[in-house]
């Protein structure tokens, strides 16, 4: 039987032999080991999965180790990881120079097997201990802030019952300020109330239970008698003796008022009145038991609006409130008294119908409610038209459990959106197979980069009368271990909407300069071309980011060019159009690629800086068969040479195509006909067939 690895370590080192000597020797000791080549891989690689430890060496091209362990310390997520230096550096200054950057020990090479394991077991058992100790000092500050903001009054013993300690709240409730209780006994607030018997019944309770609980009434600092309910408990040592008891107690009028106003605030929502959701999820947990048992049907609706969050950005938040609340409204009119109408998010409702025996009866509330949704609403700032998307699941066909069915309603609810809003969509098994994938993937594609298994293929940019290659386009590709090929149409949406793709995106983009790097050294002039999606401008490319990847890597800026969609520009338009002037001013390139396939493509040709169009191979494609196409190619290339843009053909697949677009003028071309996107090796046998 297989055991958990005793702690997961990361090598960092350009050295292929050096890594593979590190892995076996401490794959050997059982801990899971993670190689990887450079500094730049390594950082990404402990965002997604920080290590217990980390080897590393100095000297690697681009970040060297003494930036990496500083970036390291600099993050709060990595800065307790230990580092330990391992290189081929001798000098003195070295190693100071490495504790200096953060690190915790320094390893010579050529190195032994023994103390490199001595070493790693030492340090990872003294940052077992130093969590920990931090573990234990995060609980102790933790209770002392409780102690001292606490509503509820607190008062600190020891054996004898003598007061070392009260909280703010004490003395906010008694009057009792701590310089007038310390030193007293509890009896300090006696009221005279209760008689003898209470308080020997309490001792005998707390000395043979350790634990009082009850009402107690109490006199504090005016005079005035009040009743209090009161938890004392006693703190015991590791042998089981007393050293102290603490006492909690609150006002208990204040105690009943509060009650009663959890009950309403804990199960409707404060803004519409509807039920919530901790009410919906326990009527629904007891119309299912109802349900199961009579062997009927429950429906169950999920409703979103469409357009809620641009209501609140123009016309504001309390304009947002008032169409919540007439929502509500029409909701309430449209359903039955023991039905349930319940508000679980911002702008999410659900409604819950109960004995459903017939499914068009069903349907046809959904349809009366989407219409009486879509119709207008009167509001301050006008009448305002807003879409809404419904889900629906039936229990026990769409589920069992009642979590269950909710999210499936939810999942339709969500399709709904998806495919336009303004309709009712129904839960289906194939919904909730498409999401347990799409949520696997996701949770894979987060620790594909950490595990090796993403790569770049390479597509040739070529000269159509020469067929030399310029350039070439980087195309992001997703090789699972244990599964096949991931087509970057499945991958790359999933990525953008999760928020992967500015870290994919920066990857993609130094892996591309690197090997653009190498390629130049080895004697081929060429530029990289890789597609930047919007969710990654502006910050995931910062102008200054990009400049500080290329000049470390000896690369001219023009050498690499950006391919942007037209769907970057519905975005915000100031910050991309600030963005693209930024990039160019440093020199590199702008594509707009796909290009006549999205809008108003005239407009961003007039009014953003852009160095080429790609035109997209839905125009190629049929070219010679299509007049049409062959017409708008020739228009795009009238356009682009008044405005003093190149143009790209995508998606050649035909001699005759080739032949078709050089007459007509297009001097740049990349698809089939040329190459397939290839790995680097059979890239290079591609370029080795034009060397000069």
């Amino acid at each position: 039987m297989s055991t958990k690895p005793s702690a997961s370590i990361l090598i960092v080192d350009d050295n292929p032999e050096n890594l593979n000597v590190l892995k076996r020797m401490l794959s050997a000791e059982d801990y899971e080991v993670r190689p990887l080549p450079s500094g730049e891989l390594a950082l990404r690689a402990v965002q997604a999965e920080a290590p217990d430890l980390i080897l590393l060496d100095i000297m690697m091209p681009g970040l060297d180790g003494y930036e990496v362990c500083a970036r390291l310390q600099a993050d709060p997520r990595t800065r307790d990881v230990p580092v330990i230096f391992i290189s081929a550096l001798r000098d003195p200054e070295d190693k100071v120079r490495a504790f200096a950057a953060g690190g915790v020990d320094y390893i010579s090479k050529p190195f032994q097997v023994d103390e490199v394991l001595a070493r790693v077991a030492t340090h990872l058992r003294l940052n077992a201990l130093q969590q920990a100790l931090r573990a234990q000092n995060a609980r102790l500050q933790e209770a002392a802030a409780l102690f001292e903001v606490s509503g509820e009054g607190i008062i600190l013993t020891d054996a004898q019952g003598v007061i070392r300690r009260v909280n703010p709240a004490f003395t906010r409730i008694t009057g009792y300020t701590p310089e007038e209780a310390i030193g007293q006994t509890p009896r300090l607030l006696k009221s005279g109330h209760h008689p003898p018997e209470f308080y020997s019944h309490f001792w005998y309770t707390l000395q043979n239970l350790g634990y009082w609980e009850g009402e107690v009434w109490n006199r504090y600092k005016d005079g005035s008698i009040h009743p209090q309910w009161d938890m004392i408990t006693a703190i015991r040592n590791d042998q089981g003796e007393v050293t102290g008891y603490v006492a909690q107690f609150s006002n208990v009028a204040r105690r009943h008022l509060t009650e009663r106003e959890i009950r309403q605030r804990g199960n409707y929502d404060a803004l519409t009145g509807l039920v919530n959701r901790s009410l919906l999820l326990e009527r629904l947990d007891l119309a299912f038991k109802g349900h199961r048992h009579q062997k009927r049907q429950l429906s169950l609706l999920c409703i979103g609006l469409d357009r809620f969050k641009q209501v609140n950005e123009t016309l504001g938040y309390n304009t947002g409130d008032l169409l919540l609340q007439q929502i509500a409204a029409r909701l309430t009119s449209e359903i039955r008294d023991v039905d349930t109408a319940a508000r679980i998010g911002g702008d999410e409702f659900v409604i819950v119908l109960v004995d459903q025996v017939e499914a068009t009866a069903t349907e046809r509330l959904a349809w009366r409610l989407l219409e009486r949704l879509t119709q207008p609403f009167e509001l301050p700032a006008g009448n305002l038209d807003i879409g809404v998307s419904l889900g629906l699941a039936v229990f026990p066909d769409d589920g069992d459990e009642v979590e269950v069915v909710l999210r499936n309603a939810n999942i339709a609810m969500s399709r709904a959106k998806e495919q336009g809003g303004r309709q009712i969509c129904f839960f289906t098994d194939a919904m909730g197979r498409e999401l347990i994938e799409r949520h696997r993937l996701e949770r894979d594609l987060k620790l594909a980069l950490a595990r090796c298994e993403l790569s770049l293929h390479y597509q040739p940019i070529v000269n159509l009368k020469s067929g030399q290659p310029l350039g070439f386009e980087c195309l992001l590709r997703w090789q699972p271990a244990e599964q096949g090929f991931i087509s970057p149409a499945t991958f790359i949406p999933i990525a953008e909407s999760s928020g992967l793709i500015r870290s994919l995106g920066a990857w993609v983009i130094e892996m591309a300069c690197r090997q653009l790097a190498h390629w130049q050294k080895r004697g081929w002039s060429l530029y990289a071309s890789v597609n930047v999606s919007t969710r990654q401008i502006p910050d995931g490319v910062a102008p200054d980011w990009l400049l500080q990847v290329t000049q470390n890597l000896g690369l001219a800026p023009e050498c690499l060019v950006l391919e942007v969609t037209e769907s970057v520009f519905a975005t915000d338009l100031e910050s991309v159009s600030n963005w693209l002037r930024e990039v160019r001013a440093l020199g590199f390139r702008v594509y707009l690629d796909d290009f006549g396939t999205g809008y108003s493509s005239l407009s961003y040709l007039k009014n953003f800086p852009l160095d080429a169009v790609k035109v997209d191979q839905v125009f190629v494609r049929d070219m010679v068969e299509q007049e049409r196409d062959l017409a708008l190619i020739r228009a795009i290339l009238a356009l682009c040479q008044e405005l003093d843009l190149q143009v790209v053909a995508e998606g050649i697949e035909t001699e005759v195509q080739r032949q078709r677009l050089s007459n007509l003028g297009c001097t740049y071309g990349q698809g089939y006909l040329f190459s397939r996107p290839l790995p680097v090796s059979a890239f290079e046998d591609f370029l080795q067939r034009y060397a000069p």
